[in-house]
């Protein structure tokens, strides 16, 4: 549940019926079921507390004695009222009149008795009935659930009839018993969370802060009328904060936290044994901003120069870093199908007119999961949401482990036929459990080696896990899985085609890249986790791609020639759509104005990011997080809806069976942020007890700015205030142990605070809470210097020097200064010596791919290199280290055997590995590695 200070485990209280105790519906008030939180009779009696005018009681509750004319609630209230109270003093008669009631009352209850059996035919169990409802008829309104936690939330989920459009559903609560107790500003107001089912109830989710409250009661306005539960004058009591819950339909306790309360019903189609939604989600934030207003048009730049818009979209003071809301107003600048566009391509679907993504959200026991799809249309059409061919209008489906679903296919449309198609969704519980190699203790994923395959497409992958599990590998990353910068129409300034890094500028969170599709992408993951490897996922959230990087055409001023020079747009691996502001000189089309930050298939927009301002100040965290990291367009990762979306994209590949991810770049996210991030993270996953193999390193390049990002124990600080801010964001000690470093001062200047803080010898928090590497693919460029190891590590692309790296990684595992518990090895490829950038999967070469009218003769090729060989050796084996080939590093046996014995296992040989051959003599041992 989200309190103030984020998900914790909060109870519920179990609610009964006039007449009810636990589950029992015969009005006899039989015990069962869990007692604490029940209402008793004897509270309705001392406990009741008058809450409306009697003028105000609706004409449903007013159930008359026919030959008397008495109206019974009317009737008991004026009896009851002008008698008693909880604390037994009249409200009009003194202690001694009190004193009488109390002991004459069995004869004025019998005598009332009597009445309402003649008056009845006998039959009175519509009195026993009232929930607020029309006595004797299905309940308008009634509570499912609710939890009220340790800083006073009050939260759950309301189910009510779908009566009319219009209607308000208030909750109104009391810090005591007395009249004075119920304050005109104790309510808090309910919102429309899912529905209609098809019995034709809506669920409607509360939450607010309810300091000291004691009991509440549910208000529902519609059509002119009010109902109220639980009805009949009683209230619901609001038990303390406890670390066990119940629930209103059942009297049984657990001692699993409830889910996040959310936003969906049961899809139509789907058949469940419950009315109730099995997981009730919460509604991920709006896409759009509304009223937003208009951002006044600019005058073209000059057609006959060179000029463009290039600083329009600058910070325009020191102290701001978003964009104004009107900036939204150059949204929706995709070619529309139906308008002729002839920039228009299949892959671009409606996002013209379309936009949304689908966000899964778990239960508890994540056995079960809502699926709730957000989607905006730009001329606010309804809606209609087909999954798996049916079409409903609700945007959620209810998914579960036992309905043997094998994906689940989503498509929206709108009522004029635009269509969005979204990507196959899969599911944790379709995931098979990892069983790593015998004798291995990898303390449940937490303790063990990482192989990053670099540049390794997704099928290689799958084929090398069968030889990470019998090495002894813990698990595997790979690159970022998002759909990326892409483009066969042109190459870098300096020749680079398809270079290695425009895998790390995403243009959406679709899972097809240049390593695979998403359906390859779960094959290998599958493959993998059957081997006994875990599998994890670079993820790039602080940025979208470069500025000037997009779809469009684009023209600058060379400043080293004055030529103008006119580039044309780029694609991503998926074909979707995607803009920037840089370098723009033409209209949009769509939106006549000038271009602006939009990637519809995300969807972000311009107010998704922080305004262009470029970091040149290290020693401002502001800056750092806030300013864009070389030109790459900085997501304003403090917004809600930013956030958000980043765990939905981090939660689809948990769905798919990774175990984990690496923060790219989170230094420049910040602690805060991150956090943040992760806290949603942890409530889509059901809101408890992250997996026990999760596990989440974040990148954090330090020099300069140590004393400002660890040392120094301020806002920005990784080393201090990321526990701080998890642990205020719901974060139990155990799950943040499961959140690492990656710091870039192992191996040369680690601790990096030693200087600064003697104390424990420069270690701020503990050696486990970091992982470790020598060689790293931020290193591998020419001229990369973001990472001094100076004579203490090895980066082999550069050194070329095959002894010398295998020293240090074997380094890597001996080394016993200090106990850390994830340890990471490069497996890449050489870069080639002309400068081309791009790897060796095929995809970079010029001669197959290359189709822009530059001189083909200044495109760099690198040729295709099969990343898995089956037996072959680290190093390049017999042929030792080549250009534009892949290394294998992790293949080398003393590599291999430095790693195991590490982790408590006994050596092993070639034979055992599959690497026959593979011994002294080969992959560079001698020398031969040397170029």
């Amino acid at each position: 549940m989200v309190g103030r200070k984020g998900i914790q485990p909060a109870p519920t209280a179990t609610l009964r019926k006039y007449g009810e105790v636990g589950s029992s519906g015969n009005g006899e008030g039989q015990n069962g079921g869990h007692m604490d939180g029940i209402l008793r009779d004897r509270d309705l009696l001392e406990g009741m507390t008058q809450r409306r005018p009697i003028s105000s009681i609706r004409k449903q509750e007013q159930l008359e004695l026919p030959f008397l004319g008495i109206d019974i609630p009317l009737f008991l209230e004026v009896l009851l009222s002008g008698i008693i109270t909880k604390d037994g003093h009249s409200r009009r008669h003194s202690r001694r009149t009190s004193r009488r009631w109390r002991r004459n009352s069995p004869i004025f209850i019998c005598l009332l008795v009597m009445i309402c059996f003649v008056a009845c035919g006998a039959d009175c169990s519509a009195v026993a009935g009232g929930d607020g409802q029309t006595i004797g008829a299905e309940k308008e309104v009634s509570v499912v659930g609710y939890t009220y936690d340790e800083w006073s939330v009050l939260e759950g989920v309301i189910k009510i009839k779908d009566i009319s459009y219009e209607k308000s559903v208030t909750v109104v609560w009391a810090t005591g018993d007395s009249q004075d107790d119920w304050k005109e500003h104790q309510k808090i107001s309910a919102r429309w969370s899912a529905g209609p089912d098809k019995s034709g109830y809506e669920f409607w989710r509360f939450l607010g802060s309810a300091e000291r409250a004691t009991q509440f009661y549910v208000m529902f306005e519609v059509a002119g009328k009010v109902y109220y539960a639980p009805g009949n004058y009683e209230n619901y009591k609001v038990i303390p904060w406890k670390s066990t819950t119940t629930s209103t339909e059942a009297s049984t306790s657990t001692s699993v936290s409830p889910p996040i309360i959310s936003s969906s019903t049961i899809a139509s189609g789907t058949a469940h044994a419950s009315s109730i939604p099995t997981v009730l989600p919460v509604q991920p934030p709006s896409i759009l901003l509304p009223d937003h207003g208009i951002e006044p048009p600019q005058s073209l730049p000059d057609k006959d120069g060179c000029s463009n818009w290039n600083g329009l979209d600058s910070c325009p003071s020191g102290t701001t870093y978003t964009f104004p809301d009107a900036a939204e107003s150059r949204r929706w600048q995709t070619p529309s199908q139906k308008g002729g566009d002839s920039d228009y391509v299949s892959t671009f679907q409606d996002y013209s007119d379309l936009i949304g993504y689908a966000d899964i959200q778990y239960s508890p026991l994540r056995d079960a999961a809502a699926v709730v799809v957000n989607a905006a249309s730009r001329t606010g059409e309804e809606l209609e949401y087909f999954f798996n061919g049916v079409r409903q209008r609700n945007n959620s489906f209810q998914a579960l482990a036992s309905d043997g679903l094998d994906g689940l296919d989503i498509v929206v449309k709108t009522a004029s036929g635009k269509t969005l198609v979204l990507d196959t969704l899969h599911f944790l519980w379709q995931n098979s459990d990892v069983r790593p190699p015998t004798g291995a203790n990898f303390r449940g994923g937490q303790r063990g080696a990482i192989v990053e395959l670099f540049g390794w497409p997704y099928k290689d992958v799958g084929k090398e896990c069968e030889f990470l599990a019998k090495a002894g590998y813990m698990g595997v990353k790979i690159w970022p899985a998002t759909e990326h910068l892409w483009g066969s129409n042109l190459y870098e300034p300096h020749g680079e085609f398809r270079p290695w890094y425009l895998v790390y500028q995403p243009v959406s969170y679709r899972l097809n890249s240049r390593m695979g599709t998403r359906a390859q992408l779960r094959s290998m993951v599958k493959a993998c986790r059957a081997a006994g490897v875990r599998v994890y996922a670079d993820a790039v959230v602080n940025h979208m791609t470069g500025q000037a990087h997009d779809i469009q055409s684009h023209r600058r001023r060379d400043e080293s020639d004055g030529t103008c020079r006119v580039s044309p747009g780029r694609s991503g691996s998926a074909g979707s759509p995607f803009y920037t502001s840089g370098d723009a000189y033409k209209l949009n089309r769509n939106t006549q104005l000038r271009p602006a930050l939009e990637f519809p298939a995300v969807p972000y927009g311009p107010t998704d990011f922080h305004c262009e301002r470029p970091i040149n100040v290290w020693t401002d965290g502001q800056i750092i997080t806030k300013g864009w990291l070389v030109s790459l367009t900085d997501l304003n990762t403090e917004k809600e809806y930013v956030q958000d979306r980043i765990a939905t994209y981090l939660v689809d590949l948990l769905s798919l069976g990774l175990s984990g991810f690496r923060i790219d770049a989170a230094k420049h996210i910040g602690p805060a942020s991150t956090a943040q991030i992760l806290r949603r993270v942890k409530a889509k996953m059901g809101g408890v007890e992250m997996p026990e193999d999760w596990l989440v390193w974040l990148e954090v390049i330090m020099g300069g700015e140590a004393q400002l990002l660890a040392c120094g124990g301020g806002e920005w600080s990784w080393y201090t205030n990321l526990d701080n801010q998890l642990l205020a964001n719901g974060f139990s000690r155990a799950d943040i142990h499961k959140v690492k470093i990656w710091s870039s001062d192992y191996p040369k200047e680690h601790p990096i605070c030693r200087s600064t803080n003697p104390r424990n010898n420069g270690w701020v928090i503990p050696a486990s809470r970091f992982a470790i590497q020598n060689d790293d693919h931020d290193q591998q460029s020419p001229g990369s210097s973001s990472r001094d190891m100076g004579s203490h590590g090895s980066v082999l692309a550069k050194d070329k020097n095959v002894e010398r790296h295998r020293r240090f990684e074997k380094l890597l595992f001996s080394r016993s200064d200090a106990q850390w518990d994830v340890k990471l090895v490069l497996s890449g490829y050489l870069f080639m010596e002309n400068g081309a950038s791009g790897f060796p999967d095929g995809w970079s070469d010029c001669g197959r791919w290359y189709t822009g009218e530059q001189d083909r003769r200044g495109c760099l090729s690198v040729p295709l290199d099969r990343a898995y060989v089956e037996g072959a050796c680290g190093y390049g084996g017999r042929e030792g280290l080549r250009e534009g080939r892949y290394t294998r590093v992790h293949r080398d046996l003393e590599i291999v055997n430095a790693m195991r014995r590490w982790i408590g296992l006994g050596g092993v040989g070639e034979r055992e590995l599959g690497i026959e051959g593979c011994g002294k003599g080969r992959g560079g041992r001698d020398g031969e590695g040397e170029l």
